[in-house]
């Protein structure tokens, strides 16, 4: 595969694609978009945070507001869903990637994308 092709693949965030730099052939699988106000109360989802939300400007009160300061750690989260008030949600989750770390806080709907229905 040529450098063009490997660096706009790894660009995609539509789906997820599994490859290597030397593979010939790729399956890119059909990805139907969760809409973050369709998410459900009491549902898990798979989601991926916003970077304005792991690297909160100087002017952001979100963590201060809504979150007791506590600014998410990892960029992916397997949430339960368990309130909406407007345009916010509030999710308990554990990251994807350390199995450890606990997020429970309000999100914006805006803040993060919705990977997949668990």
């Amino acid at each position: 595969m040529n450098n063009i092709l490997f660096n706009e693949l790894n660009k995609v965030t539509a789906t997820t694609i599994s490859f290597k730099k030397e593979d010939t052939k790729i399956f890119i699988p059909r990805s139907i978009k969760i809409l973050n106000s369709s998410l459900k109360i009491g549902e898990v989802y798979k989601i991926k945070l916003k970077n304005f939300i792991l690297n909160p400007s100087s002017n952001s009160t979100l963590a201060s507001n809504w979150n007791n300061n506590i600014i998410p750690k990892y960029s992916e989260y397997l949430v339960e869903i368990l309130d909406v008030l407007g345009n916010m949600i509030k999710v308990n989750g554990v990251a994807t990637e350390n199995n450890t770390s606990q997020f429970i806080g309000w999100l914006p709907a805006d803040g993060f994308e919705t990977i997949s229905k668990e």
